[in-house]
């Protein structure tokens, strides 16, 4: 009796677990297809010469949240995020490894979100639309709500594409996102139905060539504007690479080198050009009792000059960027607006005290109104460190603007691969509000943008980063901006308005049905 009870019980556990194997098979299936995704997607933005990647990589993704539950769609929207964010901003691991986890479950949320009404909208019509839609909000909202970080967005892969991305100063990058992922629905939909009926092929046919018809658009358009600038102005700077080490930088006994090595590269600079020093260049705290230590600095140099310094004014402390002329006379300063939170400040202080302040001088203090300089009879404003990466921040600063001068540090990353990554984000808001940008970094990527995207960087020995360096370039300018600078994301209110009023008609049919 004992023996054919063990007998049947492990019959039964031979069962139990043939019963579940294919559950297990299919859950592991699922977490490589969306690791494989979110690597890919991630490595998109990591290796420029892979940025092609992301026109499929979401391939596996769209399939998960197709087969899988609306409850389980919230874990592989998690899954696929980390993966893809844990891939993409891994640098950020560089400066804070707790902040990193933060904001790539942060990141999810977003993720989440498109995986849960994502599955929805695959089961209806004119879902290559749709979904890219509601990708194009999701990434509209993680832009400007809360801190907002627009950082990895999947149009930003693209910056090297010039004859694609253009239209971009009508739509904004968004729409480059919009195409990635109608790109791939319609991808998933040719794998998934076209050895099915000829109604589903024809379908797939008409999807086709209607995408085809978009891209024909955005490549005539791109040729044409081109093609169009002619007579434009132009105007000569300097832009100093210091390449100054962050473990040196704040250090008492680093500031004589500092300080040489910033006067010696002056010195390869053009006279007759502005010099570009990048984000906090001058190594002390910069208040009353030092102001005239800067001014005999800017003295020797004898060139104008915009650098940036940490300036204190009443016990507060601001990230700023300086000009001077050549006689050292301060001209006007600007107190950077958007500020690093975690890094420059910590968001809810009191409930987040635990974290430790990555800025050894604690909370900078928010800068309040865009500066209007003023250079040989042009005028620019000064985007400090991750400034750019705001579409509507950009905007602003553009208008009744000759050009924009972005200085940043980037020493916290260790160089690539994100260093590139911000350059292509530069490239992108050049290009949307039809305006040059000059970079001047402390580690690099340094030089400048023109309103086409075309880059002209600083290189020594074929590096882009981490070497120090003076470099002198002729700026393009153009006083004309676009469509996208004058009217802001109006392709995203389109894109809601058009999920609405998909949402609307699907009701709409639901009660006539019911009725």
């Amino acid at each position: 009796m004992v023996a054919e009870r063990n007998i049947r019980s492990v019959a039964e556990n031979r069962l139990s677990i043939q019963k579940f194997q294919p559950f297990i098979c299919e859950i592991m299936i699922y977490i490589a297809f969306l690791l494989i995704s979110g690597i890919l997607t991630g490595l998109a933005f990591n290796l420029p010469i892979l940025n092609f990647i992301v026109w499929f990589s979401l391939i596996p993704f769209l399939y998960v949240i197709n087969k899988s539950s609306f409850k389980k769609n919230i874990l592989w929207g998690l899954l696929f995020a980390c993966s893809y964010y844990g891939v993409a901003i891994f640098w950020i691991g560089h400066v804070t490894k707790l902040g990193l986890l933060l904001l790539v479950l942060y990141l999810s949320l977003f993720y989440i979100v498109f995986a849960f009404v994502g599955k929805y909208l695959l089961k209806k019509p004119s879902r290559i639309i749709t979904l890219a839609c509601l990708l194009v909000l999701l990434e509209f909202l993680k832009e400007n709500i809360w801190c907002g970080f627009s950082w990895a967005n999947l149009g930003y892969s693209q910056y090297r594409n010039l004859y694609l991305i253009q239209i971009v100063d009508l739509l904004g990058v968004k729409f480059i996102s919009f195409l990635i992922v109608m790109v791939n629905v319609f991808l998933f939909e040719l794998l998934r139905f076209w050895s099915k009926t000829v109604k589903d092929r024809k379908k797939i046919l008409q999807e086709g060539i209607f995408i085809g018809l978009v891209f024909a658009i955005c490549f005539v358009y791109s040729f044409c504007r081109l093609n169009s600038f002619k007579d434009l102005d132009s105007l000569k700077v300097s832009v100093i690479q210091p390449n100054i080490a962050q473990e040196l930088k704040w250090q008492p006994l680093g500031r004589s080198t500092i300080l040489n090595t910033l006067k010696s590269l002056s010195k390869e600079a053009g006279e007759e050009s502005l010099i570009i020093f990048p984000e906090a260049a001058w190594p002390l705290i910069v208040d009353e009792e030092n102001f005239a230590q800067f001014e005999e600095f800017i003295r020797e140099i004898n060139r104008d000059v915009l650098i940036g310094a940490i300036v204190r004014e009443e016990d507060k402390f601001f990230n700023a960027a300086l000009l001077f002329d050549k006689k050292a006379r301060l001209l006007k300063s600007y107190h950077k607006m958007r500020l690093v939170p975690f890094g420059e400040y910590i968001p809810l202080r009191e409930a987040l005290g635990f974290i430790s302040v990555i800025n050894s001088i604690g909370d900078t203090t928010r800068g309040k109104e865009i500066t209007r300089f003023s250079y040989k009879d042009k005028s620019f404003s000064v985007l400090i460190c991750f400034e750019d990466i705001f579409a509507k921040h950009v905007s602003k600063f553009s208008r009744n603007n000759d050009f924009l001068v972005n200085i940043t540090n980037d020493a916290w990353f260790y160089g690539q691969p994100q260093a590139s990554q911000h350059l292509g984000i530069m490239v992108l808001r050049a290009i949307e509000n039809r305006i040059s940008i000059i970079r001047g970094s402390n580690t690099g990527i340094s030089g400048w943008v023109s309103f086409e995207g075309r880059i002209e960087k600083m290189k020594k020995k074929e590096k882009e980063v981490f070497f120090s360096g003076a470099d002198d370039f002729n700026i393009a300018l153009s006083k004309k901006r676009s469509f996208y600078n004058k009217n802001g994301d109006v392709f995203v209110f389109f894109c809601a308005i058009f999920l609405l009023g998909v949402f609307i008609k699907e009701r709409y049919v639901r009660e006539v049905k019911r009725t």
